[in-house]
Formats: structure tokens, C-alpha cells, sequence
């Protein structure tokens, strides 16, 4: 589904790519076993939202209690991997939505007098608002849902029926919530996307969750294949792993549609959380971490591209790009000529595949290794396979550094000087 490209670009021997391939080939045969498991009961459960017809149906039964034709604006109220998914498929399909994801992500007065000012507006049939905090008690989240609902209150039908709360079964706020749905216990945040955490909100706008599940479930099919040539996530891991272990210490997303940009940014937290760990596996500390950044072309080879190309090399680069169906041309005849040559008549599309190449014979030319990953057209498929392509190859990059995928133990450390702050 999409085209991965790194054999003459990523500077690193075949042959050190097969033999950390081969360190690989037990935890492949994990999770092909996760793979035919229905229980949610394994670290890499998330690898199995993309099959469960279940969920979705439950998901669409919720749609239709909340009125989704109605619908105009949908408020999400999540932090991190209770949002980043969810905004990644929203931003880059928006032109195909039909209701607007409003996204509180943290607490800014103005973004919440913007949401309330909004929702004062509608009809109540025509909001709905989203909490998503798998814990219950994520300070920022329940914060904002208290403000939101306090704004509405001139609202004479119950604003508490307009809410839906998506959490782990039994947890404080599952036991308040009126309308709820589960998040599995053992599916992290950053690995929800494919859970009722990206698939309601999504739904609710008008895309299409089967076929975004439809790519995720191919995304598992693909990578969890021994064959490196068919297996993207094992090859781009043992690419970032080699890189690391030659001191390159950045890994650089850089995504050449603008619409992409907050699927740089899931993956920036995807990345932190899941390899940035202070002990390995058996306890030991080791501070293991590759820093993720974003950038998008062509703005910031405006801004960062003397950096990337004449400063030190201590970053391996992800080239991105996709294509969507607007087709915006400039015009044959111009009104400024002789300012830029062979652009009249040229799409934009012709001048970023220009550009695109462009950046790939500068990384050439000055020895960086980049690799290159073709999305084909950006759909809810073509989506849905590339995040679950990058939820495996973290699995798999973490194996290799040997520390856990799925934890964030010093995540609590300002979660927990936050709340003795606030009962000061």
C-alpha cells in the first residue's frame, strides 16, 4: 500500500541489516500469536483493533444514540495519545468531514472560551463532547470538562446527555459517565488511535472507520512478516536502531504535505514515549532515546534546511509525501512573468514533486541517509496503514534498545508533583 524506499539512501550495510533483522524473528512470532487473539490481555494488544468488527459496531450504535446526522461540531477533550491519533487522520482528511473536531489539549482559556463561545451557538442536538482519559484522572482533561460543561449551563437541556466518556472500564469516570465506551486495559494511549479514542470522533465527522481499519488491519498482515523486504516496520527499526548506535541521535519526520503535519507530531510522541526510558529491561538504567522532531516541506526548508544540510550530521530523516485530490495549477498565462521560470502552467503537485526531489539529491549529494516513505493517495486506508506500520516498527525498535514499548513511568513524576501543587 505504500512504497518504502532506503536501500541506496540510508548508508548503513545489507548485511547489518539482516543480522539485526534476525535478532527480530522471536518477537515476529509473538506477535503473529497476538494476532489471532480476541482477549486484549498482551502488551501489543492494539494490534488486533483493526480486525475487531465488535468495536465498530459499538462505536456506530453510540453514533446513532448521540444523533450523528445533526451533528455540526464534535468537542474532543484529551491530552496526547487521547487526541494525537484522532487530529492526524482528522487534519489530513478535513476536506472530506462534515462536522468540525473541535480539540481541547490542554487548559487555555481562550481555547475554551473559543469551544464555549462555539457550542453557545448550536443546538444542543447539534454538539456533542468527547472526554478521553483512560485513567479517569488526568488533570488537565477533567479540568477542562468541568470548565466546558459549567460554560454551557444556559443551556436548558442537560449538557451532561451530550457527553460521551471514553475510559478504562471501572474507572472513576466510567462509573459517573451517563454515555460511555471502553478503552481495552492493556491498549496504551499513543497506540489507541484504532480504539473508540480515535474511531468515535472520527466517525462522528463523517469518515470512513472501516476503511480506516481496513488499512490497519493490512498494516498488521504486512508487518508481522518475517521477509525484511516485506516487512517496512522491521526494516525502518533496524534502520533507526543502526543509526543510533552510530550516534545518530535524531530522528527526523519530515512530511511534505502540510496536512500530514500532526501525523509527525503522534508519531513525535509515539516515538518519546515508547524508547525515551531511564531503565532497560532488566531494571538497569541506561537513559536509552532517540529524539523525534517534525518538519514540513517546503516551509521549513525555509528555515531548518542549512541546519539539516551543512550543520552536523546526527539525524536520519523520514521523507514523506502523499497525494490528495485537489488539483490547484498555476495559470498559463502570468501575471508577474519572468519572475520564477518553469512554473507556467505547472500544478502544484508538479512543483512539490520538484521540490521533493530536490531534497532528495541535496541529502545525496552532501552523504545524509534519509529513507522515503509514498502514502499513494492520502486516504482513510492509506492512513490507517501507515500509523499501524508505526506502532509495530516502535514495537520492534524497542526490542532492539531493550526497553519497554509500552510503559512511561517518568511521565507520573510531574503528574505527581502537579497534584500536590494543586492541593497546595
Amino acid at each position: 500500500m505504500i512504497k518504502f524506499d532506503y536501500k541506496k539512501t540510508a548508508n548503513i550495510n545489507v548485511n547489518r541489516i539482516k543480522t539485526s533483522a534476525a535478532k527480530l524473528s522471536a518477537y515476529t512470532t509473538h506477535l503473529q500469536s497476538v494476532v489471532k487473539k480476541k482477549d486484549y490481555l498482551d502488551n501489543e494488544s492494539s494490534i488486533q483493533l483493526g480486525f475487531d468488527k465488535e468495536l465498530r459496531d459499538e462505536v456506530k450504535k453510540m453514533a446513532k444514540k448521540i444523533g450523528k446526522q445533526k451533528l455540526k461540531n464534535i468537542v474532543v477533550i484529551g491530552i496526547g495519545g487521547s487526541n494525537l491519533g484522532t487530529m492526524a487522520v482528522y487534519d489530513a482528511l478535513q476536506d472530506k468531514t462534515k462536522a468540525e473536531i473541535l480539540f481541547l489539549d490542554t487548559v487555555s482559556s481562550l481555547k475554551m472560551k473559543e469551544a464555549a463561545l462555539i457550542l453557545n451557538k448550536l443546538k444542543i442536538q447539534e454538539f456533542v463532547i468527547i472526554a478521553v482519559s483512560k485513567s479517569g484522572t488526568t488533570t488537565e482533561t477533567i479540568a477542562n470538562l468541568e470548565v466546558l460543561v459549567s460554560l454551557l449551563k444556559q443551556k436548558k437541556a442537560d449538557v451532561k446527555k451530550r457527553i460521551v466518556c471514553i475510559t478504562q472500564e471501572n474507572s472513576k469516570l466510567w462509573e459517573l459517565a451517563e454515555n460511555k465506551l471502553a478503552i481495552p486495559k492493556m491498549v496504551g494511549g499513543r497506540y489507541s488511535v484504532f480504539s473508540a479514542v480515535g474511531l468515535l470522533p472520527l466517525y462522528l465527522a463523517g469518515l470512513d472507520i472501516d476503511q480506516l481499519n481496513r488499512g490497519a488491519a493490512r498494516a498488521v498482515s504486512d508487518n508481522v512478516q518475517k521477509n525484511i523486504n516485506k516487512n517496512f516496520s522491521i526494516a525502518s527499526a533496524v534502520l533507526t536502531y543502526l543509526h543510533n548506535q552510530k550516534g545518530i541521535n535524531i530522528h527526523n519526520t519530515f512530511l511534505f504535505n502540510p496536512e500530514l503535519e500532526c501525523c509527525g507530531k503522534w508519531y513525535r510522541q509515539l516515538m518519546a514515549e515508547s524508547i525515551g526510558k531511564k531503565k532497560d529491561l532488566k531494571g538497569k538504567v541506561v537513559r536509552k532515546g532517540i529524539t523525534p522532531i517534525v518538519s514540513i516541506g517546503s516551509t521549513d526548508l525555509h528555515s531548518m534546511a542549512q541546519l539539516y544540510l551543512g550543520g552536523p550530521k546526527d539525524k536520519f530523516t523520514n521523507i514523506i509525501y502523499g497525494k490528495n485530490d485537489t488539483i490547484v495549477s498555476v495559470p498559463k498565462v502570468l501575471n508577474f512573468n519572468g519572475l520564477v521560470s518553469n512554473i507556467k502552467g505547472k500544478s502544484f503537485d508538479n512543483i512539490m514533486n520538484a521540490i521533493f526531489g530536490g531534497v532528495k539529491a541535496a541529502y545525496e549529494k552532501n552523504n545524509l541517509p534519509y529513507l522515503t516513505i509514498e502514502l499513494g493517495k492520502i486516504s482513510e486506508q492509506s492512513l490507517g496503514y501507515y500509523l499501524q506500520f508505526r506502532m509495530i516498527e516502535m514495537m520492534y525498535l524497542a526490542q532492539l534498545l531493550k526497553v519497554n514499548a509500552f510503559n512511561q513511568p517518568s511521565v507520573e513524576d510531574y503528574k505527581k508533583e502537579t497534584r500536590r501543587l494543586l492541593g497546595n
